[in-house]
């Protein structure tokens, strides 16, 4: 025990400017500048940055404009996701890339090498194969190797892919050894709590043989507001963000520009 304590009087002694940090932080006034300073820093996480990942590459009327899941989702949302972009070939050239998403399909074109590292065994396929080309309502499309995912609610040929998750809609069945994404430890499903939102692609044609893509995540929920902030922030950044490389991918794919090798 002595011997501890004289270690560690000798490296204040010999770092007396620890002293001094340690000091300023446990005073008063440092822990509201401490304090000030992490308000800062939540503030220009959630109202900046999340406010611009949040519809990354849409126009107001895109953001403002209704889509064929808003109204799959219960409640009132407390989190809505755009993100968009033009690309340069007609939407049936784009669409059955988004036919084939799924954990055991062709992945979601985005950070595979993270989503294998969390241990979700994605691996994305960058060609289309015709026997992922049969999406339809009620399939259900896997997230991850553990069976965790979403069901598929409507398919319209070149202009809409609509999945949900609705923990207040337990009428539809899952195939064994799947689970939807409402689940959550976080939320009590006997006391009436949720969670839900959708995941909607939409393929709008322009002038030129270009396509807008729209892909919308309108998220509610309902429970304990520290389970609610909890679950939002550990659900809305990684979504911007997979989001929008896959569009970019996607892009790439449909224009004839992605390496594949």
């Amino acid at each position: 025990m002595e011997r501890n304590t004289t270690t560690i009087n000798n490296t204040l002694r010999t770092n007396p400017n620890k002293i001094s940090i340690f000091r300023k932080i446990f005073t008063k006034r440092g822990m509201i500048i401490t304090f000030v300073i992490m308000i800062s820093c939540f503030f220009i996480y959630d109202f900046v940055i999340m406010s611009i990942l949040d519809d990354w590459g849409a126009t107001r009327e895109e953001v403002a404009m209704p889509l064929p899941g808003d109204s799959l989702v219960p409640g009132k949302p407390i989190w809505k996701m755009n993100v968009a972009t033009t690309i340069d070939a007609p939407p049936e050239k784009i669409f059955p890339y988004f036919m084939q998403v799924g954990q055991d399909r062709a992945g979601f074109y985005s950070f595979d090498w993270l989503e294998r590292l969390l241990g979700f065994g994605i691996y994305n396929t960058y060609t289309i194969k015709p026997e992922w080309q049969d999406l339809k309502a009620g399939d259900f499309v896997t997230f991850v190797r553990a069976g965790m995912g979403m069901r598929v609610h409507a398919v319209t040929p070149n202009r809409n892919i609509t999945m949900i998750t609705n923990g207040l809609d337990r009428s539809h069945s899952v195939p064994e050894g799947k689970w939807e994404m409402f689940w959550s430890p976080l939320f009590s499903v006997e006391k009436g709590e949720y969670v839900s939102w959708n995941w909607d692609f939409n393929f709008f044609p322009l002038p030129d043989g270009k396509t807008r893509v729209v892909v919308r995540c309108v998220f509610s929920a309902k429970g304990n507001p520290i389970s609610i902030f909890l679950f939002k922030q550990m659900f809305a950044f990684p979504s911007d963000v997979m989001d929008i490389e896959m569009l970019r991918r996607v892009k790439l794919l449909a224009e004839e520009k992605y390496d594949l090798n």
